[in-house]
């Protein structure tokens, strides 16, 4: 088995073991009251990703996903999700921040691949065999993400993702401590403009989709990611504005990851 086809079985293991503990999220014995812990716990993170699975990625109807290679390969572009409420009781930045690395985790395995969305599985007859198969890139995990996670869809592009009019949430002061969900920029080697984007867990660990690792993967914040670091964004907080996508984006430059 090639490492690729490893990566999808991967993933696909994944997502049937979310979709097991989403199920048993949601049973509880008749009139009786989910305790504390467990009402805002891992198992309400997942406790609606069932549901959430049957909505459309995409825009386009999946009936025409193989017509052509859209948006020359790259794929349908997302649709936007619901937005997601917080169960009562929990506190919500927290739950929120939560929710995002769960469903960040959720993508382990998963390829790289420059796509818009996780179900796009075009064949190498359509986009060549750098494209064939299910995958995202870097930036493209980190919007899907919170995409699907809390119904904030906001730019695919890395660069716009870092700076910009569509650029999420805000920029962190340099003195200002991380916090799960936010999203690190990373330089290319020559250090000209953001290459790459991850998903910060804790200080030691962060979360990415990157050509070098073959997909989604946890790994270590050290090396590349902490020399070559350019900022951070935050976009779950309270009274935070978010700043959405465009519906007609275009892929942009490549991201080096």
């Amino acid at each position: 088995m090639t490492r690729s086809k490893r990566l999808q079985a991967g993933w696909r293991r994944a997502l049937a073991l979310a979709a097991l503990v989403a199920l048993a999220a949601t049973t509880h014995p008749a009139g009786a009251a989910p305790a504390p812990q467990e009402q805002c716990g891992p198992a309400s993170l997942a406790a609606d990703w069932p549901q959430r699975d049957l909505l459309p990625q995409a825009l386009l109807p999946v009936a025409r996903w193989y017509q052509r290679a859209w948006n020359s390969g790259w794929g349908p572009l997302a649709a936007t999700y619901p937005p997601t409420v917080p169960p009562g009781g929990c506190d919500p930045v927290a739950w929120e921040r939560a929710r995002v690395v769960a469903v960040a985790r959720r993508y382990l395995g998963l390829a790289y691949r420059h796509h818009h969305v996780p179900a796009w599985d075009p064949p190498a007859a359509l986009v060549g065999p750098a494209g064939a198969g299910p995958g995202l890139d870097c930036s493209n995990f980190t919007s899907w993400v919170y995409n699907y996670a809390l119904g904030i869809r906001f730019t695919s592009n890395v660069q716009q993702q870092a700076d910009g009019p569509l650029a999420p949430g805000r920029v962190l002061a340099p003195d200002e401590p991380f916090a799960p969900g936010d999203l690190l920029f990373i330089l290319p080697e020559d250090r000209a403009e953001v290459s790459h984007v991850v998903i910060y867990l804790d200080d030691n660990t962060v979360i990415d989709s990157h050509g070098a690792y073959g997909g989604v993967t946890e790994h270590p914040r050290g090396g590349w990611y902490l020399t070559h670091f350019s900022h951070a964004r935050r976009i779950v907080e309270q009274g935070n504005t978010i700043v959405g996508a465009e519906l007609d984006e275009q892929p942009g430059k490549i991201p080096a990851g």
